[in-house]
């Protein structure tokens, strides 16, 4: 008997049983999370192989022709397999018979949600166990059900010199508990437990599955939680049965680089770290102290180089503070995904594009599932992997600076500028290889009608207007955020945001079936001759640039009399009306573009490239109401000292005041000679890869990193940078780099090195405009001694 239900989908999964597909999609409804199995599981490609060159005797495998056609304009067949076997023996045959492959790599459960216009919220109808756990012969369709979800915030303790599980800390909106494997007494309802690993991790799969969370949610949380817990599982013989039903979860690497996915039956695992880089947000360090600190002024309870020893203390001798210290870390992290809405953001995006909810990332996924369908419904399939070489397309636009001291630079810069140009100059897979069919079959006639449905792009591309299907999507996206915006719902005004910014990039990257060189060099070097343009006009209007960027124009104005914020918002005006006469006269094109007039810096620096007269890029200092804004100079960047970035802002704080910065420069190199700087001479330096893998060239703070895992191992205890991707410290002591770890460090430091290396180059930059130059001031410096 069939039944009728609503829910959100939590996780997707394909996989072979009995020879045959079983599609399961895993979805909250009101009642609790269920397994759903769709009726008429397919796996399916495409190609060009002719329909008499395909077997057609294999049981499980259907071969027919199709309506639609390949990138090549040449007629498809479709392939379905009843196997996921069969559909990668389909596969290999045909290309070994010389022929393309279209699509063979998209997963069954993907095609048959993205190809019914399915994202997060369903409505289904099947027929259920006995349990009402399993759904069967289901169809399902896309819903409007928006769930609540039940959050678990997970961090565990471990030991390092046993490499062992200490603890498992939960903290959730009406619940904290700690499960700790100790032996001393316990007087609390909120640990429990126990005498070993083993009856820790039985006891915590069964209260997983008894309370059945949703979300986990953790820092680090896949790559450190959730694999240390998957490596002890194995270890002591346990199943991971953490799914919904007790079903298995995997927890895998996809590379060398230590990243590690979580596919877990009904459940899903989200990782602060990854959520915070895809919603925009950044640190000088990504560590959870760190960011709780920034956003929440709150911090873990220990702290230091030697953390890991104080917690194997506090768990034999102080189990309160053991406890404490597990849960506040669980904490932090709830906290900090209530405050930005993390888990609201992800679900927005699950809403836009269908991405899987446990897929942080996912940009070229999230293309492919919205422009996938709206492909095949204009009669065509994706193209196929290419092995051709990458041609990387040219970087946003980059002018260089006119170098100098400012007042009043004025700041202009295109709304979603590459976004826009896809809209204006229809820019789309599609449109691209239907207008080089079009060109080449009316080659002969030279159709004007044909010819007027073209718009050049660059390095040979034209546009057909006629058949771009991503125009017309970002318009819709667009839209939508506009209406975003009018009812103040900010999540998903900067969803679509993340989205329709993302399109550039997916379309240059040879990770998307859709790359092509023509496609993303005509978006940044349209952009390239747009800003071109504007700097133009701009200046036939009696201002000055000094620099442009990607998407931006800095404008000094000649007569200090004008009012800035006028001439600003009338010149903004008269350039978007430029822009519109222009792509009119191009190709009767109407503009999307818009030129925003964004602020005034009342004073403003551009330096020079340091040691030589030539303006720098991506470098400025600036204010703004009040505000001091640094891009890419030392005070904006993380491996430079606190002292140096301190530095830096109280020197420019005196200069836009109109104030002599020279005494306060002697000051600083006193008080640093003199101690009294001491902690803040500490670098810190993201390592980018294993520690291992830096053979040739070891700067400072890999010779740092290599000195603390010499120790470790020389103690018998695990390396701590041999996965690369931890942020190293260290110091300059009057004998070279260490690491720093304690105060104990914070000796025999090299001030003459902090001087040389972080004073002078930041002092530098501005004391040609008061007539001296470090090398002067120093040498008043020795007389005065």
């Amino acid at each position: 008997m069939f039944v009728e239900k609503h829910g959100y989908i939590i996780s997707r999964h394909t996989r072979e049983v009995g020879g045959q597909i079983e599609m399961s999609l895993f979805i909250k409804t009101p009642e609790g999370t269920v397994k759903v199995l769709p009726d008429k599981q397919l796996s399916v490609f495409f190609t060009d192989a002719p329909l008499d060159s395909l077997p057609n005797d294999v049981t499980g495998v259907q071969c027919t022709e199709s309506q639609l056609r390949s990138f090549d304009n040449t007629p498809v067949t479709i392939v379905q397999s009843h196997s996921l076997t069969i559909h990668q023996q389909m596969v290999s045959l045909v290309k070994r018979n010389g022929f393309a492959v279209f699509e063979g790599d998209i997963k069954a459960h993907n095609r048959y949600l993205m190809e019914r216009n399915i994202r997060g919220s369903v409505r289904f109808i099947g027929v259920p166990d006995s349990a009402n756990q399993i759904y069967r012969q289901a169809k399902v369709i896309a819903g409007d059900w928006q769930p609540e979800w039940k959050v678990w915030s997970l961090d565990i303790e471990t030991s390092v010199s046993t490499n062992t599980l200490l603890s498992i800390g939960i903290t959730a909106k009406d619940q904290r508990i700690a499960f700790v494997v100790t032996k001393n007494p316990i007087d609390t309802d909120i640990v429990y437990a126990f005498s070993d690993e083993k009856n820790l991790l039985l006891a915590f799969i069964r209260y997983v599955r008894t309370h059945s969370p949703d979300i986990f949610i953790g820092w680090n949380l896949i790559g450190f939680d959730l694999q240390f817990i998957d490596q002890r599982c194995q270890v002591l013989g346990i199943r991971p049965a953490f799914g919904v039903n007790g079903e298995n979860w995997n927890i895998r690497s996809s590379d060398n680089q230590g990243r590690y996915f979580a596919s877990i039956p009904g459940r899903v695992a989200l990782d602060g770290i990854t959520l915070l880089k895809v919603g925009g947000y950044h640190f000088e360090s990504y560590s959870l102290n760190n960011v709780s600190k920034e956003i929440l002024d709150d911090g873990k309870l220990l702290q230091g180089g030697d953390r890991w020893q104080e917690i194997e203390r506090l768990h034999r001798e102080d189990l309160d503070a053991f406890v404490a210290y597990n849960l506040q870390d669980c904490d932090l992290v709830l906290r900090i995904f209530e405050k930005l809405k993390l888990i609201q953001l992800q679900q927005t995006r699950v809403d836009l594009t269908g991405i899987p909810l446990e897929q942080p990332g996912g940009s070229v996924a999230a293309f492919e599932n919205l422009y996938l369908p709206r492909l095949h419904k204009a009669g065509w399939v994706a193209p196929a992997w290419t092995e051709d070489d990458f041609v990387a397309s040219p970087g946003g636009f980059v002018m260089s600076s006119i170098p100098g001291l400012y007042k009043n630079v004025l700041v202009f810069d295109f709304k979603s500028l590459y976004p826009s140009i896809i809209r204006t100059f229809y820019i789309d897979p599609l449109a691209r290889v239907s207008a080089r069919h079009e060109s080449t079959r009316h080659e002969e006639q030279k159709s004007k009608t044909i010819k007027s449905r073209l718009i050049p792009g660059f390095l040979g591309a034209n546009f057909d207007r006629n058949k771009a299907i991503l125009p017309e999507l970002i318009a819709e996206l667009a839209q939508a955020r506009e209406e975003a915006k009018r009812t103040n719902n900010d999540i998903l005004s900067y969803a679509i945001k993340i989205i329709m910014n993302s399109f550039y990039g997916v379309l240059g990257s040879n990770v998307c079936r859709f790359y092509h060189a023509e496609l993303a060099s005509s978006i940044t070097m349209r952009g390239h001759e747009l800003l071109a343009r504007a700097k133009d006009w701009i200046e036939e209007r009696g201002a000055k640039v000094i620099y442009g960027d990607t998407d931006s124009l800095f404008v000094t104005l000649n007569d200090a009399q004008i009012d800035p914020q006028l001439f600003g918002e009338q010149l903004c005006t008269e350039i978007n009306h430029c822009l519109q006469v222009w792509c009119n006269d191009y190709a009767q094109l109407e503009s999307r573009l818009e030129l925003e007039f964004e602020q005034v810096y009342d004073r403003f620096f551009m330096p020079t490239i340091r040691g030589q007269e030539e303006g720098s890029k991506k470098r400025y200092a600036g204010r703004s109401k009040g505000k001091l804004i640094f891009k890419g100079l030392e005070a904006a960047r993380s491996d430079w000292t606190p002292l140096a970035r301190q530095f830096q802002r109280t020197l420019f704080e005196k200069i836009f005041n109109d104030e002599n910065p020279i005494p306060y420069i002697q000051e600083t190199i006193e008080k640093l000679r003199a101690g009294l700087y001491d902690e803040l001479l500490v670098y810190s330096k993201q390592l980018s890869r294993p520690l291992s893998s830096y053979t040739k060239n070891k700067p400072p703070h890999v010779r740092a990193a290599a000195i603390i895992d010499q120790k470790r191992a020389e103690f018998g205890q695990p390396l701590e940078y041999d996965k690369g991707r931890k942020r190293v410290y260290y110091l300059y002591q009057i004998t070279g780099v260490i690491p720093y770890e304690t105060t104990d460090d914070l000796v025999n430091l090299d001030y003459e090195h902090y001087i040389e290396k972080q004073i002078e180059p930041i002092a530098e930059s501005i004391l040609p405009f008061f007539h001296t130059n470090m090398e002067s001031l120093l040498s008043q410096q020795i007389s005065l001694l």
